[in-house]
């Protein structure tokens, strides 16, 4: 993961995605993190079982396996959903685990926290509401300056918080770090 730090914390990525298969009004939203009364919900597009019912993939990882004895991990969640068609190409290229669709309704959040598994990094789609008039996204104390429909690595290790004014929707990859997606990332930048 060091080497990544070398980098800026949100890197606008060149990525193929199929926009038109995406149908936001065919996902199955479920409540994210359902202990916590926060206006947000998630469809699975990576799962445990590939179902995409959020049990347990789009609950709080760290919460779900200390009351279940359980231990998974970010990388158990790789199968593919029947949400995940228009990601294929990118499900194919880069190893990835736990991924879903988040919405923010109006109101929306996340509190300030850190993305603490050190085997994964996040690739974010912005698909719907994330520009900065209508979803402010701070990392370190800084706004960063995201776009709709557009990809990015975000280092979600560092403290950050989200809220939405107007409703925000995207898609959150756990990608799996190692040699061959690092060296994918990197050759994904817009910049070079």
């Amino acid at each position: 993961m060091h080497r990544l730090s070398h980098y800026e914390d949100c890197i606008q990525l060149e990525l193929p995605v199929n926009k038109n298969a995406i149908d936001l009004e065919s996902l199955n939203w479920i409540p994210y993190n359902p202990r916590k009364n926060i206006n947000r919900f998630g469809c699975s597009i990576t799962s445990l079982d590939g179902d995409d019912t959020g049990i347990p993939d789009l609950d709080s990882l760290t919460e779900y396996n200390r009351l279940h004895g359980t231990k998974y991990t970010e990388k158990d969640f790789s199968k593919s959903t029947v949400h995940a068609t228009p990601f294929l190409d990118f499900l194919n290229t880069f190893t990835v685990g736990r991924s879903h669709y988040l919405k923010l309704n109006p109101g929306g959040f996340f509190p300030w926290h850190r993305d603490s598994d050190p085997t994964t990094f996040r690739i974010i789609y912005t698909i719907q509401n994330c520009s900065n008039h209508s979803m402010i996204w701070l990392e370190d104390d800084k706004i960063l300056p995201l776009e709709n429909h557009s990809w990015y690595y975000i280092n979600t290790r560092k403290k950050h918080a989200l809220f939405s004014f107007d409703g925000s929707i995207m898609a959150v990859f756990n990608v799996v770090f190692n040699t061959t997606t690092y060296n994918l990332l990197q050759n994904s930048m817009m910049i070079k």
